[in-house]
């Protein structure tokens, strides 16, 4: 593989990487617009590459019609014929990409990251379900809507990540904060996971 191949297959990597990042961070909504930006920015990549790689070839191939082993050499005569038949053939390049590998890679492996997604948005629902559609969402602590859940894998209660962060901060013997919980382990971060459910509920139920 040459340096520029290298190159290129570093760049598509990090195409689907950040494709991943996206579907990972983004709502639906903003995450469909954010795919298909990156789309378009990978096919008009596509076209970069494919127009390149065409250009290499027509050079070569007009090279070799005016080369020493051939009977037609470059003279001041027929120089601007060479120079509109190079031209005329870059314009001819065709920019489709539909049958591009790497593209269709590309959206392969997005597929396959969004039908995980969905599988997973699934067992959520499924367990929203379970536990009767109702989710608490006011945070012990602040006793204000929770931002960014986070749930005590000891317990089970779940806190706004940024409350119950600031109070560990300040004191890291601190038992869970709801009135009731009947864990005596000091809550720290290493317990703590990120409530999906409840981050569903939320983004489903804005206030």
């Amino acid at each position: 593989m040459t340096q520029s191949q290298q190159v290129i297959e570093e760049l598509y990597d990090a195409y689907t990487k950040t494709a991943a990042n996206i579907i990972a961070y983004y709502g639906s909504n903003e995450r469909d617009e954010k795919l298909q930006e990156l789309k378009d920015i990978v096919k008009n990549n596509c076209i970069q590459d494919k127009k390149l790689k065409s250009t290499e070839i027509i050079k070569c191939r007009i090279s070799s019609l005016y080369n020493d082993d051939n009977d037609n050499h470059v003279t001041p005569n027929n120089i601007g014929s060479i120079i509109n038949e190079y031209k005329q053939a870059i314009s001819e390049i065709s920019t489709d990409v539909s049958n591009d590998n790497k593209l269709i890679q590309f959206d392969k492996h997005v597929e396959a990251l969004l039908d995980g997604v969905v599988e997973k948005e699934n067992d959520i629902d499924a367990e929203l379900q379970l536990v009767g559609g109702y989710i608490n969402v006011i945070d012990p602590i602040s006793k204000k809507r929770i931002v960014d859940p986070v749930k005590n894998i000891i317990c089970g209660h779940t806190y706004d990540q940024q409350s119950i962060t600031q109070i560990l901060k300040v004191n890291k013997k601190t038992r869970c904060p709801v009135i009731g919980c009947k864990s005596t382990e000091f809550v720290t971060l290493k317990h703590l996971r990120t409530d999906v459910v409840t981050k569903a509920y939320l983004e489903k139920n804005p206030e």
